[in-house]
């Protein structure tokens, strides 16, 4: 088993698993901005932290200046107990626990928020794509984009931006206050925080390096695992279990290995703030100590002085701390733009009128190539779809038939040429509803595990439709499967069914959409001859008055009335 991850020579090790030659070190520039740009809920996000981080920072100034009056009453004995200044504080502190507790509200709103349309997004993208654009990617790694990586995008927004607003707010009003109090307390405290964001971005830079490497390699053993799982029979036939066995274990190590990498970055941005931050207070409250003893300021300014440095460093500390915590989710975030940019132009805002009809079908000198290859596959097709017309393609395997019915679909665009839907360009006909238009029964249908119901309904679940699901499974020759009812359990991919069975499922889905245009892709290819005859004649009645598209190498199923096409390297010919 090998994934595109994996050099193609060596055995697998630490040090050459995971690692994407495609992908450069580090997310593409510009996350945080469109993070922030593209979405309106995040934009609003941003704007309330921004408002509530200058509260905080406002309630901060308020306490100390308050809790300093406090002390230097207490110490000074003095008559009257200072009711204003307690008042004060605690108005202060209850002002500053308020606008913390709505600032991880809304940030934890905003976030919820963003990672479903983001998720929305990508899920829509994907759908766009279809099949084909989609075959070449890796499926484990989008998985993982779309599940832990979306939700690790949380603590963004709900820890990391409102700590980093506030980490950029705090510190200037509480450096002026501060150089009102004592300006060369202020001096030390602005040359120390002065280094802070040169130290951060140094330190910040290594570590989101570190977390986009681990996310890599989590998304390779993601990949790797489901593809182990999926050819697991095959390698065990072949005797190469081990193999996939040390392929996974190698991933794996390399995964522990970027954790450790990205754990010693973040401890080591974090001593590296303490240190600054210890330094700072420690430099202030020697200087004020010194000249409090010299009678150079009161004790009211002193414990001022002193409890607003602290201050200074919070909030840069903690939005340091916190920026750790959302690395993974901004490698997350990094992976779905990439995705989403990777997407052909034009497949998911398109000006759309989705009442437009969908027949008749007119395909105009149209030659297509898939996403993959540069080679043409259909070349100048010429081909028209009345309403309730049926036609049957035929021709050899690789001859074209498939990637007609792709086009059909909206699942490859055409290189040249034209397709018209009811007269009007494709372009002008949303391609959600397009599809909600047709009914693909491919050579393959997947069977999910679940009831022989669920199956047909596709999850729906629906009980009104019973008597026509008993109907359809008649018609197809699939009545034994509902024996004990409609109920009864199939196993994932139909383990428990042959290969015709599974297309005949298939079939009874087609059956059951009732939709305008039915497309059979080599719909019969696992069926005797004298089997698919007879079942083309049970279906005609449910195929009546809908227009059918059939392929394959010796379809059967629809009748002799059918106009009929024969596809030779692409082109097609009566």
């Amino acid at each position: 088993m090998r994934s595109p991850d994996q050099p193609s020579s060596g055995p697998p090790t630490v040090s050459n698993i995971g690692e994407d030659p495609k992908v450069v070190d580090g997310p593409p520039r510009g996350t945080d901005r469109r993070l922030i740009g593209d979405l309106t809920v995040a934009r609003r996000a941003v704007m309330v932290a921004i408002a509530l981080g200058v509260v905080m920072t406002a309630a901060v100034v308020v306490q100390v200046l308050a809790l300093a009056q406090i002390i230097s009453w207490a110490m000074g004995s003095h008559a009257g107990v200072p009711k204003a200044a307690i008042c004060t504080f605690a108005g202060a502190l209850v002002m500053r626990s308020v606008a913390a507790g709505l600032a991880e509200a809304t940030g934890g709103r905003a976030g919820v928020a963003v990672t479903t349309e983001l998720r929305r997004r990508l899920l829509s993208a994907i759908e766009a794509e279809g099949p084909a654009g989609v075959a070449h990617r890796r499926t484990g790694a989008v998985v993982l984009t779309l599940t832990r990586g979306l939700r690790a995008l949380e603590p963004y927004f709900s820890r990391y931006l409102p700590a980093a607003v506030v980490a950029a707010a705090a510190p200037p009003i509480i450096l002026i206050v501060l150089a009102f109090e004592d300006w060369p307390s202020a001096l030390i405290a602005l040359g120390l925080v002065a280094v802070v964001p040169f130290a951060m971005a140094s330190l910040g830079k290594r570590a989101q390096r570190s977390a986009d490497r681990e996310w890599r390699r989590l998304q390779s053993l993601s990949t790797r695992t489901l593809e182990l799982l999926r050819g697991l029979t095959t390698l065990r036939s072949l005797g190469r279990v081990d193999r996939g066995h040390d392929e996974i274990e190698a991933a794996a190590a390399s995964v522990a290995a970027s954790i450790d990498q990205t754990l010693r970055a973040s401890l080591s941005s974090g001593a590296a703030l303490e240190f600054l931050a210890g330094v700072g207070v420690g430099l202030v409250a020697m200087l004020a100590g010194l000249r409090l003893l010299h009678h150079g300021l009161s004790v009211a300014t002193a414990l001022a002085v002193i409890l607003l440095v602290p201050e200074v460093f919070l909030p840069l500390r903690r939005a340091g701390q916190e920026f750790h915590a959302s690395t993974e989710g901004r490698a997350a975030a990094a992976s779905v733009y990439a995705l989403l940019d990777a997407m052909p132009p034009g497949r998911m805002d398109q000006d759309t009128r989705s009442s437009a009809p969908l027949l008749p079908l007119r395909l105009s000198e149209m030659s297509v190539a898939w996403p993959s290859s540069d080679a043409t596959v259909l070349h100048d097709i010429d081909l028209t779809l009345s309403p309730g017309e049926q036609i049957v393609i035929t021709g050899a395997s690789g001859s074209g038939k498939s990637t007609l019915l792709a086009v059909l679909c909206g699942f490859v665009t055409p290189r040249s040429g034209r397709l018209l839907l009811g007269g009007e360009s494709c372009d002008f006909v949303e391609l959600a509803s397009r599809r909600a238009s047709i009914s693909l029964a491919p050579q393959r249908p997947h069977i999910f595990k679940g009831t022989v119901r669920h199956n047909l309904l596709l999850g729906s679940g629906s009980h009104e439709r019973d008597g026509e699901i008993i109907d359809v499974l008649a018609a197809v020759g699939l009545s034994h499967l509902i024996a004990d009812g409609l109920d009864a359990q199939l196993a994932e991919e139909g383990r428990s069914l042959s290969s015709g069975e599974r297309q005949r499922i298939g079939l009874a889905r087609v059956l059951l959409q009732g939709r305008q245009l039915v497309l059979l892709d080599e719909a019969t290819s696992h069926l005797d001859p004298l089997t698919a005859r007879m079942l083309g004649e049970q279906i005609t009645p449910w195929l009546s008055g809908r227009t059918v598209v059939e392929v394959g190498h010796r379809p059967s199923l629809l009748g002799d009335d059918a106009r009929r096409w024969h596809l030779t390297k692409g082109r097609l010919s009566r």
